[in-house]
């Protein structure tokens, strides 16, 4: 149950925006965007909130398990076209610890939610 409540936050999120890790908010969406589009599993996870790592793992799965299956129930891929992607801008928190990145994927408008982990941004798929 818990597993398919954080495969469908994933889709969500994937198919709204997606990449990420590098030193603005922005850039880390685009990055998680083009690691998925690419198929390189590792590097999504890398990109991830460790807590979602932490539930994953709980449920005796690894983070790349996850993506590969995913991909695998859609097109074969976890984001279709990462050029396609529309990266607006960040609003951070007061506090500088989250994030909200405003994105357009194909036509759908949405929002990508990132954290802060030891200075680093991290896609969050908390729901």
């Amino acid at each position: 149950m818990r597993r398919t409540r954080l495969l469908g936050a994933l889709a969500v999120v994937l198919a709204l925006a997606g990449c990420g890790g590098g030193p603005s908010p922005e850039d880390t969406v685009e990055e998680f965007v083009q690691a998925a589009a690419d198929g390189d599993y590792a590097r999504v996870c890398e990109l991830l909130d460790p807590e979602y790592l932490e539930a994953v793992e709980a449920e005796g799965s690894s983070c790349a398990e996850v993506m590969a299956d995913t991909a695998e129930e859609g097109s074969g891929s976890l984001i279709a076209d990462a050029d396609q992607l529309e990266v607006g801008e960040a609003t951070v928190s007061e506090d500088e610890q989250s994030a909200m990145v405003e994105t357009s994927y194909d036509g759908n408008e949405g929002a990508i939610t990132l954290v802060k982990v030891d200075d680093e941004w991290r896609v969050s798929l908390a729901s």
